[in-house]
């Protein structure tokens, strides 16, 4: 793989143990890559990756099935460094695309009977139907809650957490917070921590 077309990739793969067999115990499920890859403008050219992740591409696992979420963090760099130069453009790309996940119609009448308040309550249980290997904390406040993950060393780069913060964010907006925003607060090899303001809108200045 050339470190040159691949940097981020790259640099992820070199802070891992065993690289793209680290940590198999912690799992995501499948469907998470599968919507990002159903919802790119042209497929992934895998020809110059390595073997492992190439298959993952290639022929997707069935939506319910377990994956390594070291292997899912590499899909999402791959689509990173293939087809978006710049880390904005990329993150807006995952809001995009997880608000229209949660536009479709098995989401949309469900969400709209929750309010943040209740999403929160349930975001540990929700977190653990589609991971495993990562603790999640959420603390309640007003009008907002205060998260920390912890995980294996550096089975998330920044940029791929940043990613996952969108998806939360689209989820919270899918509700009556239509502006609801989440902030990474930090973000350290096993531990990161981030804050939802619900509305950000009516919050004091």
């Amino acid at each position: 793989m050339d470190p040159v077309l691949y940097p981020r990739l790259t640099r992820y793969l070199r802070s891992l143990p065993r690289g793209l067999e680290s940590y198999p115990d912690c799992e995501s499920k499948a469907t998470l890559y599968r919507e990002a890859l159903r919802h790119l403008a042209t497929p992934l050219d895998t020809r110059d990756l390595d073997p492992l992740l190439a298959a993952y591409i290639d022929d997707p696992l069935p939506v319910s099935a377990w994956v390594p979420e070291v292997l899912n963090t590499a899909v999402y760099l791959t689509i990173a460094d293939q087809i978006f130069k710049n880390d904005d453009a990329f993150l807006s790309w995952v809001s995009d695309f997880s608000r229209r996940v949660f536009e479709a119609p098995m989401y949309r009448i469900l969400m709209r009977v929750a309010s943040p308040e209740r999403l929160a309550k349930g975001a540990k249980r929700r977190w653990e139907n589609f991971h495993r290997g990562v603790d999640y904390d959420v603390t309640i406040l007003d009008g907002a809650t205060e998260s920390e993950m912890r995980f294996p060393p550096n089975v998330y780069d920044r940029l791929t957490f940043r990613a996952h913060l969108k998806a939360i964010e689209a989820a919270y907006r899918a509700t009556d917070a239509k502006h609801a925003v989440v902030e990474l607060v930090s973000f350290e090899p096993t531990v990161a921590r981030f804050r939802t303001i619900w509305y950000p809108e009516s919050a004091p200045r």
